[in-house]
């Protein structure tokens, strides 16, 4: 079989290319000057011999410190679940048991839907403690003396309950959120 048919083969080549085709000018890897090390870069043999091969058609090659070279020490074979869990950018870190753990990995052991949770996170602004204890659209919200959840509010005003929270999140007080009228479309589809 052919160098360039081998997944191995690939991960080399790809390895080098981002690290150092024209392309990559701007990329992660340029600013944070990633490079490939001296061993690997001009032999794809040295890289096997270090790397040995992919133990399954799932894993590919992953940089244990996102922002450290390609080199044997910082270098493994992962699945994609373990490279999501390791871009430390792209994953919410929480408080769980006194130990900072990735969202998706607590929401896992909690039995929790993680988009849910990641939803009001991200998009209500609860925190994480506020995300697991209940239904944000269950909360009470007081306006001219009657206190209802926002579901309750939403039926009564006529106001998506969407819009409500997206005009608390962006800090409005309750009296505005309850009563702005809502901005409708005047385009005709």
């Amino acid at each position: 079989m052919a160098k360039n048919n081998i997944k191995e083969y690939r991960a080399w080549k790809s390895m080098k290319a981002r690290c150092y085709a024209p392309s990559s000018k701007g990329s992660h890897y340029d600013t944070n000057n990633i490079q490939v090390c001296d061993r690997w870069r001009n032999s794809y043999d040295n890289f096997i011999a270090d790397m040995g091969n992919a133990p399954s058609a799932s894993h590919s090659l992953d940089r244990i410190d996102n922002n450290g070279n390609y080199e044997p020490q910082n270098c493994r074979w992962a699945t994609n679940t373990v490279q999501t869990r390791n871009r430390g950018s792209f994953n919410i870190l929480v408080k769980y048991q006194n130990e900072d753990r990735v969202l998706k990995d607590v929401c896992t052991v909690l039995g929790l839907k993680y988009d849910t949770i990641h939803h009001r996170i991200t998009q209500l602004g609860l925190s994480f403690e506020q995300a697991i204890a209940d239904d944000p659209f269950d909360r009470k919200v007081t306006y001219k003396d009657k206190s209802q959840t926002m579901r309750e509010w939403s039926e009564e005003l006529n106001i998506p309950i969407r819009i409500l929270y997206d005009r608390q999140f962006a800090g409005w007080e309750t009296q505005r959120m309850m009563e702005q009228p809502i901005r409708r479309s005047t385009k005709k589809i």
